[in-house]
Formats: structure tokens, C-alpha cells, sequence
């Protein structure tokens, strides 16, 4: 008699089971980018297609430390919505909030995620139309995004060409940065009203986004919230490779100031996660067009290009070649919002 062996999802982790998952599952006509991108759109007939996404918003280590109050939950669950969207070419237009939390969390605490989110909406645009409030064992804040997207062009996960650019839109380590100088010192720190702006008003690269949308300029694109390692993973593989150039990096003078106090090489905190940037690929041909010069309010900027090797590797200041950061933000494995071992590579 056979045995099967079950396996955990610790075992497998979030990316291994969705790598085994999803080819396993049916994908309807009208389905049309399929499964595996950061949001998924439908061919409904209208004069757009439709963009949708629902995404949990990690539990925020500045609540956690006392840093902050509960309105950066609800801020969080509209950016990690928005940003998926954006980065696959879509305009958000509405969204909708889903709460669990336990019977003795304070009503206030809860009206703070609330009205966190219908702030961050009115930010980005976005027509908050409510939600759903639930009792269970601990607090989980779920949103859920729709939003249209030509029906011509969208942007999705594929793997570069060689000759291809690695383009971010946003800086980078900002995030991390202003953890290390809050972890270190709290709300003593001379700056910690502006750091605290860096940990608990995340905002989507909306406007970046439209700009590449526009023109069309990418043929790939990803959303930073589980790090650059993890969009590298979906832009290369064993033939396609990248070097980026650390001179290059756009970093936020949070990151640039930690590195140097830390002793941490400065590129490590690109590799982060919190900034809620968005990487994409960018054909030669788009950049000359469309790229080379830009309005002063589009925040894009080249790091690196793709080539043939099927290597990933950053290119110091000093010439040397070095294998990116291998870390990832993953579910079942490591996150930030646990404050574990995914913050190792910055102490």
C-alpha cells in the first residue's frame, strides 16, 4: 500500500505551493492574463478590461513597537491593492476592506484601520464602497481592489530579453532605513516624526505607473512589497541574467545613512521591502522613445540590464561582481512583519 507524505506549508512555503498549485487549475476564457500575476484581469466586453486584486496587508511593525496608531492597517491594505494593480497597467477604482479581529480589541483601534483606509483611497483615487467586519481569533486586515485596463495592453511577470533595462519606479531602503534608526533609539530619535512618515504613510507609484501605461512602455513589470530578489525570480532564469550597477540604486537617504552607521553594504537595503516600489522590464527600443527624458513628477530610474548568462549580480562601486541578496518577504518562511530573521541581512 502506498504512503503518501503530506507536506506542511512551512515545508513548501508561499512561492513553492503556488508554483505546484497553479498550473493544477482551470483558466476560463475571459481570464485573460491567467494565473501568477500581481493582478488578474478579465475580459468582460466592456470598452476596458477589468483589473482585480484582494490582498491581506502585513500587520505593521509600527503598531507592534508603539510607534504608531492602527490607521497605517488600513493604509497598508490600500497600497498592497493599488500597487499590484499599478504595476500591471491598471487604473484602480474602488476598493473594499474585510476585518477580523477578536471580540476584546478596542472599537477604536478598529475605526483607526478603518478610516486609515478611507484616507489612503481619497489619496490615490480610489472610491472606498466599504466592507465586512468579522469576530475571530486574531486581528487580519484583507482588501480587495477592482479597476479598468486597456484592452490592448496590460503588464504582467515574464522573463526579460538580454538587452533589456531593469527600471524602478521609487526609491529604495527607505523603509529599512527608518526601522534600524526607529529600532535603535524609538521615538527619541531627532527625526522620528519623519521617519515614522517613511514606516506608516506608504503610498503606490500611481503616478509612475500611469506614465509606463501611457507610452507602454514595459514588457514586464512587478511590485516590490515581497522585495527585488522576488521580481528578479520572475524577470531571469538559467539563460536570462541580470547586473545591476549599486551606483545606480535610487536610495533613499534613510537607507544611505543606516548603511553607513550599520556597516551593511548600501545595496543590501534595495533589496527590501516596505517601499512599495515597482520594477519593470524596459525593451531599449521603449527607453530611447519614451524614457531618456522624463517630467520632473515621474520617479523612474535604470539600475541594471538584462543579459544571457543566467546570472543575477550586482555590480559594486568598486568594480566588483557580487550574487544579489537571496532574500525574500515569503508567507511560511520569513517576513518582516515578524521581526524574525528577515531583518538578519541589515544588523
Amino acid at each position: 500500500m502506498e504512503v503518501r507524505v503530506l507536506s506542511t506549508m512551512n515545508e513548501v512555503g508561499e512561492k513553492g505551493f503556488l508554483k505546484l498549485l497553479l498550473p493544477k487549475l482551470f483558466c476560463s476564457e475571459d481570464f485573460v492574463n491567467g494565473f501568477g500575476h500581481d493582478a488578474s484581469i478579465i475580459d468582460l466586453g466592456l470598452e476596458k478590461n477589468i483589473a482585480f486584486k484582494i490582498d491581506r496587508a502585513p500587520s505593521p511593525v509600527s503598531v507592534k513597537n508603539l510607534w504608531s496608531d492602527y490607521k497605517v492597517w488600513g493604509r497598508l491594505a490600500v497600497v498592497a491593492n493599488v500597487s499590484d494593480l499599478v504595476a500591471s497597467g491598471a487604473d484602480a477604482k474602488a476598493f473594499m476592506l474585510s476585518l477580523v479581529v477578536p471580540g476584546e480589541m478596542e472599537s477604536e483601534s478598529v475605526e483607526e484601520i478603518v478610516k486609515g483606509c478611507a484616507e489612503a483611497c481619497q489619496e490615490h483615487g480610489v472610491s472606498f464602497v466599504g466592507g465586512d467586519t468579522k469576530e475571530g481569533a486574531e486581528t487580519q486586515v484583507v482588501g480587495a481592489c477592482i479597476g479598468t485596463v486597456d484592452r490592448d495592453h496590460h503588464i504582467g511577470r515574464k522573463v526579460a530579453s538580454a538587452g533589456d533595462r531593469l527600471v524602478i519606479a521609487g526609491k529604495l531602503g527607505g523603509f529599512l532605513g527608518a526601522y534600524h534608526f526607529l529600532k535603535k533609539c524609538g521615538l527619541n530619535h531627532p527625526e522620528h516624526s519623519t521617519m515614522l512618515e517613511a514606516l506608516t504613510r506608504p503610498s503606490a507609484r500611481v503616478t509612475e505607473g500611469r506614465y509606463v501605461s501611457y507610452y507602454k512602455v514595459a514588457s514586464a513589470g512587478c511590485d516590490l512589497s515581497d522585495g527585488l530578489a522576488d521580481a528578479l525570480s520572475c524577470f531571469c532564469d538559467q539563460e536570462t541574467g541580470v547586473v545591476i550597477e549599486e551606483a545606480w540604486l535610487p536610495m533613499h537617504t534613510f537607507a544611505v545613512r543606516a548603511a553607513a552607521e550599520s556597516g551593511v553594504s548600501l545595496y543590501t537595503y534595495a533589496f527590501g521591502v516596505g517601499d512599495w516600489a515597482i520594477a519593470y522590464v524596459v525593451p531599449e527600443e521603449s527607453f530611447d522613445s519614451h524614457l531618456q527624458e522624463l517630467p520632473e513628477e515621474v520617479d523612474l530610474v535604470t539600475i541594471g540590464f538584462f543579459n544571457s548568462t543566467g546570472r543575477r549580480l550586482v555590480k559594486l562601486i568598486s568594480g566588483e561582481l557580487v550574487p544579489i541578496p537571496d532574500f525574500k518577504n515569503e508567507h511560511f518562511r520569513s517576513r518582516l512583519e515578524d521581526e524574525g530573521d528577515y531583518l538578519d541581512f541589515i544588523k
